[in-house]
């Protein structure tokens, strides 16, 4: 079930990181331009700055659901396959929960940022924080997405087979 809904979400943030991209790009650019015409668009470095936070926040998960962070694995891979698995599993269980503390922090932080702006833009701190949270919660779905998969390599629950991963 969670592998469904990971694979839908996954595809929903490549295209929403390529679209902040080619936005950050864009301004940065037309920022340069009108700089050097003599016409400085202030705003312009606040908002890339707003926006390269979302495309990381979003990068991270998707990094997760390719399996690219960087990992450790010299003394695992000296292990058995159901060992390896295991020790996986332990791993994921452990990140679920940074995540779901990363979500109540999350909150945390819009409460105490909600009457802060941005200098440039008056843009307040509430409307650029909850990224946070809601980018924990995907990373939340990819996780229990791969404990699905890796409880299914154990053989200690029986699943309906999926197609196919991320």
């Amino acid at each position: 079930m969670f592998n469904k809904i990971s694979r839908y979400i996954y595809r929903l943030e490549v295209v929403l990181s390529q679209i902040v991209l080619s936005l950050i790009v864009a301004l940065v650019f037309c920022s340069a331009v009108s700089r050097s015409l003599g016409y400085p668009i202030i705003w312009s470095i606040e908002i890339a700055k707003i926006l390269f936070m979302l495309i990381c926040f979003l990068c991270v998960d998707i990094t997760l659901k390719k399996k690219q962070h960087i990992g450790i694995t010299y003394l695992v891979e000296k292990l058995s396959e159901k060992t390896q698995n295991i020790i996986q599993l332990l791993v994921l269980i452990l990140m679920l929960g940074f995540t779901l503390f990363s979500i109540s922090r999350g909150m945390e932080l819009i409460q105490v940022y909600r009457f802060r702006m941005f200098n440039a833009t008056g843009i307040p701190y509430r409307y650029v924080m909850p990224i946070i949270p809601i980018s924990m919660f995907l990373m939340s779905i990819t996780i229990m997405a791969q404990i699905e998969t890796c409880i299914k390599k154990i053989g200690c629950y029986k699943f309906k087979e999926e197609k196919a991963e991320v």
